[in-house]
């Protein structure tokens, strides 16, 4: 197997079993490392699984540690090099998150936020209290430093704030603290997707915080933010993938509100945003419409 089919089915499979890709990680991905552009991506990997998933703080770093040391990451440009600072900033965000080291004096104010917001999305499912902290840090710093848009540090507070809030949607018997979490973190996302994306990622943040709100309860919030993900798809071209997650948010909150004929609407509106994807995203897509089509009695919901 080459690096790239191992790394894009470590990926396809690391939600729903990571405990096997980190084994797969440890047994087979070393050896796969044969040039400095590979070192970034695969660092990548092992810090989302073994911290976000995992919660395996000294694994995840002894993974690191060997990839830092293989021929390929010295061979990316040295101690300043892109793939050396990406490594290190993994491996502050590791210690901060399992609570064995505090680097971020070491660092320069934008990466020191960087660092504290992966910590923070790597204690989203283990432990709300302090991954609300550690966001609420990120936040009041990049706030302080009034960072131009395009520095790194807002794109990692957006991507930071959308795993945390997909993550705690998913989790079962999520306590109160990890609903406001969630609810936080989907409002980072749409906040900071605003700053350092386009128009696509700033209407998929404000689908996942309509999704969010959902799973809060809150319904008029979830519409709200639904149709202002449907807004910003119309207004810029109808493009269908986005168009069939914008109806099909607003069908799945209509019918979670009982609304019968705006359920209808909306998965009408998503059936034909379906017909119009892609042969492979229609495949993908198509659990999503069948969700969503799912017969409801809305009598009883009255």
């Amino acid at each position: 197997m080459d690096f790239d089919t191992f790394l894009d089915q470590a990926w396809a499979d690391h939600a729903t079993d990571s405990p096997a890709v980190a084994g797969r990680l440890n047994a087979q991905a070393l050896a796969l490392v044969g040039e400095a552009a590979q070192v970034v991506p695969l660092a990548h990997l092992a810090h989302h699984v073994w911290g976000e998933h995992l919660g395996r703080w000294q694994e995840g770093l002894q993974f690191l540690q060997q990839l830092a040391a293989l021929p390929a990451a010295a061979a990316g440009g040295g101690a300043d090099s892109t793939a050396t600072q990406a490594l290190r900033r993994y491996q502050a965000s590791l210690r901060l998150a399992g609570g064995l080291a505090d680097e971020r004096g070491q660092w320069a104010p934008g990466d020191g936020i960087r660092i504290t917001a992966m910590a923070a999305a790597n204690l989203g499912c283990h432990d709300a209290s302090r991954a609300t902290a550690l966001l609420e840090e990120a936040l009041a710093k990049a706030e302080a430093a009034a960072l131009p848009d395009q520095d790194p540090a807002h794109r990692a507070l957006a991507i930071a704030g959308n795993g945390m809030a997909g993550a705690l949607e998913e989790k079962a018997g999520r306590s109160a603290a990890e609903t406001s979490l969630m609810v936080r973190a989907a409002q980072v996302a749409r906040q900071y997707w605003a700053r350092a994306g386009t128009w696509l990622e700033t209407e998929r943040a404000d689908y996942r915080l309509a999704m969010s709100w959902l799973q809060a309860g809150d319904l008029a919030q979830a519409r709200q933010h639904a149709q202002a993900c449907l807004d910003r798809v119309q207004a810029h071209g109808s493009v269908a993938l986005e168009d069939f997650f914008g109806w099909e948010a607003l069908g799945t909150v209509e019918r979670a509100a009982g609304n019968a004929a705006g359920h209808a609407q909306a998965l009408a509106r998503a059936g034909d945003a379906w017909a119009r994807l892609e042969d492979g995203d229609k495949a993908w897509c198509r659990a999503s419409l069948e969700k969503l089509q799912a017969g409801v009695n809305f009598a009883a919901l009255a």
